[in-house]
This record gives C-alpha cells, structure tokens and sequence, in this order.
C-alpha cells in the first residue's frame, strides 16, 4: 500500500526546521530511474559537478504514477557549459521514454556559490538526499519558518510580469499554456504558505496544505486561493483566466509579502523609498544631491548585500545622525552616508576622503545615479588630481592584501568569500589605476563579474596569474598553499603596476 500522508514540517524547540530523515522512503517503482540517473553522473565523471541532489515527493515516497515529476538539483563548482547541459538533457530525454510513468526529469542548475547564498539552499537541507559527489548540506544554516523559507513568494513578482509580457507577445499556445500554468500556480500556492509559515511554526511545499494553513488567516482571499489550487492540479489553456489569478491574487501575495518583510524590496523600490524618507526628514532645502552608488546585481543575477547611498548636506547639524537611525528601522538592505558641502570644500575637493575610500570614491560618486537634486561630485571631479586618485588606490590595494593575511593566519574560521571578495577589489583597483575599467563601471560590475568576465579581456594580470584566480575560484574551500601562490603572483603584478602608476 502506498503512503498518503503529506509531509509537513514543524519547527524544533530551538525554533529551527530540520528535515525528518524518518520519512524518507522512496518508493520502488522510482528507484530504477534514479539508479540509472546516479549511473550516468558516475559514468560522466563531469569533475566540474560537485553533487547531484534528488528533491521533493519522490524523496518522502509520496510521488503520484504519471503526475509527479522527478526533481533534480546539480550543483557545479563553474557553471557548465552548453555542451554538458546538453548532453545532461539528451539522457534525461531518453529516460523520460524509457520511464514513461514520471511526467518529466526536472534538473535545476547551480554553481556552488550560488547554492550557498539562494534561498533555494533550504530545499536542500529540507527535502533533498544527495545522490552523487560531496554532501553540502551541513554547510547550510539550518532555516526557521519565516523569511528563512520565503522561496517561492521571493520570485513571484518578477516571474508573474515575465509571464504577463510572455502572454502579450503570444509565446505560449495550447501546447504549452497548461505547462506554465502548473508552473505558476504551483508557485502562488507555495507562496500563500510562505505568507503563514512563522505563524503556522511551520514549512510544507504540499499544495493541499499550503492552501489550508493559507486560509485559516486570510479568509478573504481563500477561494481566490482555491482557484488557483484547481489549476495547479487541473491546468487551463486559457490564458485569461491566469491572467484574473495574477490580477486577483498574485499582485496581492507579492504586496503582502513585503509588508510582512518576507520579500526584498528591489533597488527601484528602495531608491524610492530611501528618496521620500530622506526629504521628510530633511528637507529639500538643506538637501544638495542623494546618490545611489556601486551594482545593483551579483554575477549570479542575485541583488548584493546591501544597495549603498550617499546624502550631500549643506553644512553639519547636530541632529543629523538622530535622523540617520531612523533608517535602521526600515529593516531595508541599506548603508546610508553624509557628507557636507562646507567640510568637502574647506579639506579641498583633491583631498576627499570618505572611511578608507580616498579621492577615487569621487570618482565613483561622480558617476553615481543621482536620485535627488544635482550630483555635486559630477560637476566638481575635474578638481580632482590623477595621481592622487592613483595613490590612494594603491594604497588601498595594499590595505587588501593586509586583509588576507590577517584573516588567513590570525582569524580561526577564514572565510573563502571573505577571500574572494579581498581578490576582486585588488583586482578591480588594479584594473582602475591601468584604465582596464572605468569609475562608471563600479555602478555595473560587482567584483564577482570583474574577476571572471573583465579578467578576461586584459593583459595588465599575467595569463599565470589569472589561472590561479580561476583555480582558487573552483576549490569549495580555502587551499592555504595556492593562496599563497596566488599573493605571490598577484603582489609581483601590483609591484609592476605601481612603477608604471602615475604618482
């Protein structure tokens, strides 16, 4: 007899979630598929992928002959190239005939990186069993109901305006609707749980028990819920119909979701918001210019941690920084600086100097979008002194260096991203004092996308320089000997770039 009982699962009394290794019991008629999937990433032997994982129903015995999908997580130390994603799907095609009874091999693809930093890692911890290479599960937190688990709800704006502009442009058809339509859904579904789940103590991706714990507290909405359950399980071709979802329900979840702090609010989002605070506690006419400043998005088309801003007062008050706390409230992903016209002035424009940022942060403030008023740093940057700008950067470049030694020899846990990011920005400054990159770029590049995709289109670093970046980048953890290999090369660049350095 097959098992019926929906896997629900409730916080532990140290508030987290953790998954119930009891119940995991696949089901016999799933095990040869999965064999043969396990078989073909050992014959593969691909040693770009670190693990494969096998998620959801399949994984607690509760999938459905001809309905339930069989649900695959790869994760990769670089992403794969065109030639191995496909040649994944050819074979994933070819079981999809012999095993006719799953509806399809979904595989979803991440680097480590990314893993490690998406809120997709939960369904990792929660309901996958790793199939193929290392485990990576104990090198994620262990999530508690709440934001923690806010997967499906944290996508669900941008996927319904993709949807909505895909419908317009007349994408899908008969064919493909209904697929798209589970898709969804699906996702609308999950995301009414996500809404309730610090309160229910609970995480379940069950659409049937999503939709009853949904309901228990937003009465008003349930049978706009309940539709869009019908159509998960019983899809439409009919385009309008999801469209009255999206409408009805979909926009209402996305709003809700960022009252309750479960959602990110974009850059746009903030920017507007940070603009209206700012004003209001302000005024306009104390105010010279608001900047936003440095990359809106990480290599991996994730938001950074946190979208940076830059206030230009008149001159000090002494309430100003009671005024600055106010944004601590907002919960918002934000670092908030001011600076004074009168102080900049008096120090003179060639001697700015903002923490450990010297006069090449001018230059990127010049280049900034500017969110209010007129962007001061723009029209004074001809004041600055090139060599200057170059000094301070070198300066900087040895200050990154200092950070890797110290957090190498002296710290216990050493940080591989920690490591990462001090090797992009020495990079990054390198790049800037050669001409590699522009100021301006520092608003498009995170120093993620400067270490592989600027990297590659510039001499200044050495071809065995560069190689041992990438070979640092693709080890899961830190390789104390090739870091210093890596310093070593590294700092012979900077020597060589520093005497060709106008100073």
């Amino acid at each position: 007899m097959e098992r019926k009982e929906k896997i629900c699962i409730y916080q532990n009394e140290d508030g987290k979630l953790y998954m119930p290794d009891s119940e995991v019991n696949v089901q016999k008629r799933y095990q040869a598929p999965i064999d043969d999937v396990l078989n073909f990433f050992k014959k593969l032997n691909n040693k770009n992928i670190y693990s494969v994982y096998l998620r959801g129903s399949i994984v607690f015995g509760l999938g459905i002959k001809n309905i339930s999908d069989i649900d695959f997580f790869v994760v990769t130390l670089r992403p794969l190239n065109d030639f191995d994603r496909l040649t994944i799907k050819n074979h994933m095609d070819k079981l999809n005939e012999k095993y006719s009874f799953i509806t399809k091999f979904d595989i979803g693809y991440f680097t480590l990186e990314q893993i490690l930093s998406m809120k997709e890692n939960v369904l990792i911890k929660l309901s996958s069993r790793c199939l193929y290479g290392k485990d990576i599960k104990e090198k994620i937190k262990d999530p508690k109901p709440g934001r923690d688990v806010a997967i499906s709800l944290s996508h669900l704006e941008e996927e319904i305006l993709k949807t909505k502009n895909e419908i317009g442009i007349g994408l899908y058809d008969k064919t493909n609707t209904k697929a798209m339509c589970v898709w969804i859904m699906k996702r609308i579904v999950r995301s009414g749980l996500e809404l309730v789940s610090e309160r229910e103590k609970c995480f379940t991706r069950d659409l049937g028990l999503c939709f009853e714990k949904f309901s228990k507290y937003y009465l008003d909405k349930k049978e706009d819920m309940r539709k869009a359950l019908a159509l998960a399980l019983e899809p439409t071709d009919n385009t309008k119909a999801i469209e009255k979802i999206f409408d009805n329900l979909g926009n209402w979840l996305v709003v809700e979701g960022k009252n309750l702090g479960l959602i990110s609010v974009n850059c746009n989002d903030i920017g507007k918001i940070i603009t209206e605070k700012v004003i209001s506690l302000f005024g306009r006419n104390r105010i010279l210019c608001l900047l936003r400043y440095g990359p809106k998005i990480q290599l991996d088309g994730t938001p950074p941690a946190d979208f940076d801003f830059l206030l230009l007062l008149d001159k000090y008050q002494d309430k100003d920084y009671l005024l600055l706390s106010f944004f601590k409230k907002l919960n918002f992903p934000v670092e908030i600086f001011i600076d004074y016209k009168d102080q900049i002035l008096l120090k003179g424009i060639k001697n700015y100097q903002r923490g450990r940022h010297g006069s090449y942060f001018f230059k990127i403030l010049a280049s900034a979008d500017t969110l209010l008023g007129k962007n001061f740093y723009k029209e004074n940057e001809r004041e600055l002194n090139k060599s200057k700008i170059n000094s301070d950067l070198l300066y900087r470049v040895e200050e990154y260096f200092y950070r890797i030694q110290k957090s190498t020899i002296n710290e216990q846990n050493s940080s591989k991203k920690d490591i990462e990011k001090y090797l992009g920005r020495i990079v990054t400054d390198l790049l800037l004092v050669t001409g590699d990159i522009q100021f301006s770029d520092m608003h498009k590049y995170h120093y993620t996308s400067v270490m592989s995709e600027i990297l590659e289109r510039t001499d200044v670093i050495s071809t065995d320089t560069k190689k041992l970046i990438a070979k640092f980048q693709s080890k899961s953890d830190i390789d104390i000997n090739l870091l210093g290999r890596l310093v070593g090369a590294l700092y012979k660049q900077y020597l060589k770039i520093r005497g060709n350095a106008q100073l």
